[in-house]
């Protein structure tokens, strides 16, 4: 339990610090409807993009308050990155995952209603899961994170299902 509830800080400071990587200057409209706009810049061997047809739903449900113009792609180093700032909350996503033909995560970090979700499998012990599936551009990933509520970390584990669907240009 220990394990879980550090690898969880772990991954809420991962969104955090994520998420102040984000551009700030995007719309403050809470609306969790999908994002159109797309956007795409590489530097020395990286592409980042600010993608259109953003989706992050929780047990079915649109996040609401994950800014979706502020999610960015980032593929470098056989990686993928995805991550989203918050519009006025502390709901937030991060995902790492491998950049290849059957991409898998390695790490998955969410922000729901103030519990710190999360997928990992490292140093022998698995939380949560995750599969990916590709279409094109567009990675939808799927599973159930596990983490705690951070305003009562004592109540035991909190379990929510989760679709992401982003596309990385």
């Amino acid at each position: 339990m220990k394990r879980v509830l550090a690898a969880t800080v772990g991954l809420i400071a991962a969104v955090g610090i994520l998420s102040a990587c984000s551009d700030d200057g995007s719309s403050s409209d809470s609306s969790p409807a999908a994002t159109p706009a797309a956007s795409t810049a590489q530097t020395g061997g990286t592409e980042i993009s600010t993608t259109g047809n953003t989706e992050v739903k929780v047990e079915g449900k649109d996040l609401a308050g994950v800014d979706l113009d502020s999610v960015t792609c980032v593929k470098q180093a056989g990686k993928i990155n995805v991550a989203s700032g918050s519009s006025g909350g502390q709901q937030g996503v991060a995902v790492v995952m491998t950049d290849e033909a059957t991409p898998k995560v390695e790490s998955l970090g969410l922000v729901v209603d103030g519990s710190a979700l999360a997928v990992s499998n490292s140093m022998g012990m698995a939380v949560g899961s995750a599969e990916v599936s590709v279409d094109g551009d567009t990675y939808t990933i799927t599973g159930e994170a596990e983490g705690a509520d951070m305003k009562n970390p004592t109540a035991g584990m909190v379990k929510k299902e989760f679709t992401i669907k982003v596309t990385c240009n």
